[in-house]
């Protein structure tokens, strides 16, 4: 007995060993893809590519993916190549290459190569599907971000923003400390569900208000299994997939189901429709029999995330730049005043596009942190880099990293200042288009650019018609950045102070 137990783990020792080799022999030939064709690369190391601060949940997913960008330009390259483990990967750094698969030969990369698998219905939003039902579905959605919608949700949004400066009253009498960001993100709470869902949510009244908390918990950390399966998704999408492995957290997943399945249900029962982003959803589903109840949940739902990470970062780092510039934090409110004054001291739809240095504060902003700091496509058919006699291969990823490219010094002087000058109509005519895209280019651009920058002007233009900002001496400085795969966020507090202004 003894013996043939021996014998059995001997087989299996062998065996696992073999496997193991094998294993060896396969990532060491996938490490040569781009030496083999002809392409600049960074060095990879076995077994995980060049994404080992990921798996070591050490990511920042700005910093981290600007080396890619900064070593391939400090080598005097146009484009070059990492790996995620074995999965080869085309990093950009020229305007030009970027507008070539952006927009000029859009058609060739359709796809972002975001994961999504019909075993996770949240996962097949308009963000990540592809080109089978994404144009279909795109050109459905594209009437909620249009001027005359856009009119529509103001008097909503502003409404909003009224019940956010009741709460920073408060604050600003008793001299506290502001963790702005979790006053931004109440405010971005309560603007999406107005807008997408028709709901009040309360949030500056109700701490425990459900939308809240699941938009707090979409970006906390659920454990080790969870983010081995976000890592696994982001890395080898395509295995993930047939392992129908599924990242979204049940109870997040539920929660939209709910909402949706009861506001469907009280709408229908009360004959009610409403001019929001689930009621046009709803008239999909309802004329589009291929649209199904989990299409409908999953568009609001990454409308949901979409809207809630990224406006309320944008507010945040706005005003922490405002606060340590009070001399462009003094100029932006004096702009703001004139051209209320204008308007009977009223924010209007037309005000907000009078406001052209607010524009170009908040497109600084948006320069140094932009809310997806990396633009993904992958290639849908056969490409050959335009001048060279490289061939992009059908199903290869290409990034672009945004936070490499906004701070790159050849296109910015001293990038890592605060200056919205950058952006005025002179200095930005200078540039080339493609080296400033917080929201993407082309088709596939964000769809609710419009609607996003409407909620952060609104909310600044509250902000600081009604208070002066200065950073709070407790505060953490300077920020270090932290993120979730490829959203940019602080990981200390910003706490700020708030004078009110008679």
């Amino acid at each position: 007995m003894a013996l043939i137990t021996s014998t059995i783990w001997g087989d299996i020792a062998a065996l696992l060993i073999t496997v193991g080799f094998l294993i060896i022999l396969y990532f060491k030939y996938a490490f040569t893809y781009w030496k083999r064709k002809n392409v600049p690369y960074i060095e990879p190391k076995f077994p995980l590519g060049n994404l080992k601060s990921y798996v070591l949940r050490s990511y920042v997913p700005g910093p981290d993916s600007a080396e890619y960008y900064n070593e391939l330009k400090s080598r005097g390259h146009k484009f070059g190549g990492i790996f995620t483990l074995f999965r080869p990967v085309l990093v950009l750094t020229d305007p030009d290459y970027i507008k070539d698969i952006l927009s000029k030969d859009f058609q060739h990369f359709v796809d972002r190569g975001a994961y999504h698998v019909d075993e996770d219905a949240l996962t097949n939003n308009l963000f990540s599907i592809g080109d089978d039902k994404w144009k279909g579905l795109r050109s459905k959605l594209s009437p909620t971000f249009t001027s005359g919608k856009m009119k529509m949700m103001f008097n909503t949004v502003l409404e909003c923003s009224n019940y956010m400066v009741d709460f920073m009253n408060e604050k600003a009498r008793s001299q506290q400390d502001i963790d702005i960001l979790e006053v931004l993100a109440s405010f971005t709470v309560d603007v999406i569900g107005a807008c997408a869902f028709g709901l009040n949510c309360n949030s500056f009244k109700d701490k425990d208000a459900e939308f809240r908390t699941v938009g707090q918990s979409l970006f906390k950390d659920h454990g080790i299994i969870h983010a081995i399966k976000r890592f696994l998704v982001a890395a080898v999408p395509d295995m993930s997939k047939a392992l129908k492995i599924k990242p979204t957290v049940p109870k997040i997943s539920n929660f939209f189901f709910d909402v949706v399945k009861n506001t469907l249900k009280y709408r229908k029962e009360n004959n009610i429709s409403r001019p929001d982003f689930l009621q046009l959803v709803i008239n999909i589903h309802k004329e589009d029999p291929t649209f199904t109840l989990e299409d409908l949940v999953a568009q609001v739902f990454v409308f949901f995330l979409a809207g809630f990470d990224t406006s309320s970062a944008a507010m945040n780092f706005t005003l922490y730049e405002l606060s340590r510039n009070p001399e462009i934090q003094n100029k932006v409110r004096e702009e703001i005043k004139a051209v209320l004054k204008k308007h009977n001291n009223n924010i209007t739809y037309e005000s907000l596009h009078e406001l052209k240095y607010l524009g170009q504060v908040l497109e600084e902003t948006l320069r140094l942190y932009p809310s997806v700091v990396t633009l993904t496509r992958k290639c849908t058919k056969d490409y050959q880099l335009r001048d060279t006699d490289v061939i992009i291969d059908k199903g290869t990823i290409v990034y672009i990293s945004l936070y490499g490219l906004h701070r790159d010094p050849e296109y910015y002087l001293d990038p890592e200042k605060y200056d919205p000058d950058r952006f005025s109509p002179e200095n930005q005519g200078s540039r080339h288009q493609f080296v400033y895209l917080p929201f993407g280019d082309g088709p596939r651009n964000c769809i609710g650019l419009r609607f996003g920058v409407m909620q952060s002007k609104i909310g600044l233009i509250k902000m600081l018609t009604n208070y002066k900002f200065s950073i709070s001496p407790n505060a953490e400085l300077p920020l270090s950045m932290v993120g979730d795969v490829n959203l940019l966020r602080s990981q200390e507090k910003l706490l700020l102070r708030a004078e009110k202004i008679p």
